[in-house]
């Protein structure tokens, strides 16, 4: 009797603790942060696919490139090569019109499971290149150039 008692006991708290897990039915956790203040409006031109193409005015050839997906509503994926492999992480972003730099438009990305970056941006070439520049705490100036590309490399 004892044995079957504790056999019976054993298979409840078991299936009392796998409840929980299969009713459980919420979304992903937030993992980006409102940046707030006048980041009020996703750039429509930046909606489409984005290849980097320069680093500081050195040529990024393919297999060490990045890209940027943007849906022009403010998400999106970067991908990126890690041990040959392509790697994706969602994105949100956000744009304001900015009164520092040369760009006159500023960026807030924040990335899944990276920092969250704030640049300056601009086009050129018919809205088909995009750069990206900030300056490091350091005081170094980063400039990325990214061409659209029509179709997605993954």
């Amino acid at each position: 009797m004892k044995k079957h008692l504790l056999k019976y006991l054993g298979i409840f708290l078991m299936a009392l603790t796998l409840v929980p897990m299969l009713t459980s039915c919420t979304d992903d956790p937030v993992w980006w942060d409102d940046p707030g203040g006048n980041w009020n409006y996703t750039d429509r031109r930046l909606t489409g696919y984005w290849q980097l193409v320069s680093y500081n005015d050195d040529y990024v050839p393919e297999s060490a490139s990045n890209f940027f997906s943007f849906d022009g509503y403010g998400n999106g994926y970067y991908y990126y090569y890690s041990n040959g492999f392509l790697e994706r992480e969602r994105i949100h972003y956000w744009c304001q019109e900015s009164y520092n730099g040369a760009s006159g438009y500023q960026i807030n990305i924040q990335y899944e499971y990276s920092n969250p970056l704030t640049t300056n941006y601009w086009f050129t070439h018919n809205n088909n290149t995009l750069w990206m520049q900030w300056q490091t705490a350091g005081g170094r100036v980063q400039t990325y150039v990214y061409d659209r590309i029509n179709y997605s490399p993954w």
